[in-house]
């Protein structure tokens, strides 16, 4: 009995008992087309809101101090910043990067005082790095240069701004310790309001990182280097790529590179076990889906029982019953599959360029989602196929084996 032979008696059995075999392919089908559909959905919802997320706040890649990360203090720094920039920008896995410096201040506005969180980007940098240009509520984008009256400007988160009651175009005094043990104490000219009164820049003063420097007493020094990549799910191998690579360079100032998974720990660590949790939800229907295809298999092989005898008894191996009932059910979910591939592919293609509209805008590190969209991509059609299989599969051993088992005398009873 060649192989074709094979093939072409299981197309004949699975059609043998037509309304059975249709209901069996029903559930398969429906069960593929809901897998794609929600694995496209859930996986391009996280895509996209944790490629916003690490582009906007952490990057996908930091470079800091090697303990900075454990206890951010003032003084584990970045040293001589500028040329390792110069270095990186030709290395060809980096698309961006830019500079940053973190302390705190105290904020004085008329009559109020309050608590600012103080962040010193790379101007230019930065609006090509990160979204916070998009966030400007109120007023415009910082620049490098001082007004007039020799001040640097300012972009001030709202909630801050609330609290000390300043709007654009006002005086914020900052008072903090720089990095030499001094007081550090100025004015700046706020240019634009930053974010909501609840997101989660808003305490964040945001100042040009020359004024920074000047401001903290850290000349050619930053506290994180945040760098961009084309594969932000691929961060943690490309992290241990480059600092191989440049482990020189940074070994020399105690530096190291950590990807976002590492520097966001926290949050990776909630989105990962909700992203889980929905992917048990999904099995549950498979399991359904598993139970219809056992409850057929087990239905045509009792029906079947006095054919499997009477092929034992002319000299079949229990090997052919056994692989022919593999074979019949792998035929079945293969069609299904590609029937359901067929179906699902239109309404997928919507739901990744169009998406769902959502009744609220859901808001992320100050970045407004008002669609969840979905993934257009082989793994969200071949990954629901390859579970559909080898469920299939395994729970088509158990029976195949019974009917290989049989014993050609009390199956022709059953005759």
């Amino acid at each position: 009995m060649t192989m074709p032979l094979t093939l072409k008696l299981a197309f004949r059995n699975i059609f043998r008992n037509r309304r059975r075999t249709l209901l069996t392919g029903l559930s398969m089908l429906a069960g593929y087309v809901l897998l794609v559909v929600s694995f496209s959905i859930q996986d391009g919802s996280y895509h996209h809101m944790l490629k916003a997320y690490t582009q906007d706040s952490s990057g996908h890649l930091q470079i800091t101090h090697k303990h900075y990360l454990d206890n951010p203090t003032l003084y584990r720094t970045v040293k001589d910043y500028s040329s390792l920039i110069e270095t990186l920008e030709q290395e060809p896995l980096i698309k961006g990067l830019t500079a940053r410096i973190h302390s705190t201040a105290l904020a004085y506005g008329d009559n109020k005082t309050g608590l600012a969180m103080l962040v010193g980007i790379d101007v230019e940098r930065e609006r090509k790095v990160s979204f916070i240009e998009n966030k400007i509520q109120q007023g415009k984008y910082l620049t490098n240069s001082l007004n007039s009256e020799g001040y640097y400007q300012a972009m001030i988160g709202q909630g801050l701004a609330n609290s000390l009651k300043l709007n654009v175009g006002d005086e914020l005094v900052l008072i903090s310790q720089g990095l030499d043990g001094s007081m550090a104490n100025d004015i700046f000219i706020i240019s634009a309001i930053v974010g909501k009164q609840d997101s989660p820049q808003r305490f964040n003063v945001y100042l040009p990182l020359m004024a920074m420097q000047q401001f903290m007493t850290m000349p050619n020094a930053v506290h994180r280097l945040i760098l961009l990549i084309d594969d932000y799910e691929n961060a943690e191998n490309i992290a241990l790529k480059i600092d191989d690579k440049y482990q020189t360079v940074l070994a020399e100032y105690d530096l190291a590179v950590f990807p976002w998974q590492v520097v966001e720990k926290e949050f990776y660590r909630v989105m990962k076990a909700d992203k889980d949790g929905n992917v048990i939800s999904m099995y549950i229907v498979v399991f359904l889906v598993c139970l219809g295809v056992l409850n057929t298999i087990l239905m045509s092989i009792l029906e079947r029982t006095g054919e499997f005898g009477v092929l034992k008894a002319i000299g079949t191996s229990p090997a052919r019953i056994f692989i022919g009932i593999l074979l019949e059910s792998q035929v079945l979910v293969f069609l299904c599959c590609a029937l359901g591939f067929v179906i699902a592919l239109p309404i997928n293609y919507y739901f990744a360029y169009v998406g769902i509209k959502l009744p609220d805008p859901m808001e992320i590190s100050g970045l407004s989602f008002e669609y969840v969209r979905g993934l257009m991509n082989v793994y969200v059609f071949a990954y629901p196929a390859s579970i559909l299989v080898l469920a299939t599969l395994f729970i088509s051993i158990i029976p195949a084996y019974r009917a290989a088992k049989i014993k050609p005398l009390d199956a022709m009873r059953s005759l």
